[in-house]
């Protein structure tokens, strides 16, 4: 994968939320900042970091910013996460999705079958519609330093193969508190159950739930095989993720810890979409030599059962249409 020219960091908007600890912190000569998210050790999210963002923060700042990284939810599922981040309880962490709740405009970003591919998504959160979003986020609080992916939706159960809509029909699919996936999934024909990221391994075994929809390389980082037996293959929905810091703390950074920052978090971004790129291409044969049954649905007839969905969905959002319509001419 070509070096794609990402980043370009949101535009300064919206109110700054006064922290008491930020400070203070910035004072000291060394600040530490803990990296939140719900994704397995194992992901490419969490390896990135690893591997990449928290030894170059420490040599691009020259130690005066440290990074500890925060992963399974340790700090809160997403929603805690989300908000721990708006309020500055929580310097930093890979967010998402959550905040359409209170930013309309991010529902557009995760209608179904919006991107055709990678390099499509890469091309949209690299544009000005990225910039243009990212100012959804610092509205909140939160600012956007780097647009990365969790990668196209699939979706596993335990019940039977899922070759066609009607083979969704009444199953029990965990979905997260969102909208956008909540219509989806009901468009499909499944009964939809809403519940944090943290709770779908024990869902799924204990049979709370039938199914699950996630990209291949979480089903596989979250060991979701060992109590599923099907993957569907339906990139129903791409799910996107942002390195973010609350905006009150980058705000009162120095420049140069601001560079520091925002070039460590570039470096991670790219280093994670190669990651989730190789993960993706390699992972489904690893699931299926774990038992996993695949199956690849006709995604025609899924595009067809969700076109109201994105429909209506862009409709009620203020500039969505013209949002869908700039996305798609990408």
């Amino acid at each position: 994968m070509n070096r794609r020219n990402i980043l370009k960091a949101g535009v300064a908007l919206g109110a700054a939320y006064a922290t008491g600890f930020a400070g203070a912190a910035l004072a000291q000569s060394s600040q530490r900042l803990r990296v939140a998210n719900f994704y397995a050790t194992e992901h490419s999210m969490n390896r990135a970091l690893r591997d990449v963002f928290v030894p170059r923060l420490e040599a691009l700042s020259d130690s005066a910013l440290t990074a500890s990284i925060h992963d399974n939810s340790s700090l809160g599922a997403e929603g805690e996460l989300t908000e721990g981040l708006r309020l500055g309880t929580i310097e930093m962490g890979i967010t998402g999705g959550l905040l359409s709740a209170s930013r309309p405009r991010l529902a557009v970003l995760e209608l179904p079958f919006l991107f055709r591919d990678f390099d499509h998504a890469w091309a949209v959160f690299d544009s000005d519609i990225g910039d243009d979003l990212a100012t959804e986020f610092e509205a909140e609080g939160i600012k956007v330093l780097a647009w990365v992916g969790n990668g196209f939706r699939a979706i596993s159960n335990s019940v039977r193969p899922l070759n066609s809509v009607d083979d969704m029909a009444g199953l029990r699919l965990r979905m997260p508190e969102n909208r956008v996936y909540i219509e989806t999934g009901r468009a499909l024909g499944f009964n939809v159950v809403t519940m944090p990221f943290s709770e779908i391994f024990n869902a799924l075994s204990q049979g709370v739930v039938d199914a699950q929809d996630n990209p291949p390389p979480t089903v596989l980082a979250s060991r979701w095989f060992e109590v599923q037996d099907h993957l569907a293959i339906t990139n129903h929905i791409f799910s996107y993720g942002a390195i973010s810091v609350n905006k009150s703390l980058y705000d009162q950074m120095p420049a140069d810890q601001q560079a520091a920052l925002q070039e460590a978090a570039t470096e991670f971004a790219i280093a994670q979409r190669q990651m989730l790129e190789a993960d993706s291409d390699a992972v489904v044969a690893e699931l299926e030599g774990h038992g996993m049954q695949i199956t690849r649905p006709d995604i025609a007839e899924l595009q067809a059962a969700t076109e109201n969905v994105r429909n209506s969905i862009a409709a009620d959002v203020p500039g969505g249409v013209e949002l869908l319509e700039r996305i798609a001419a990408l």
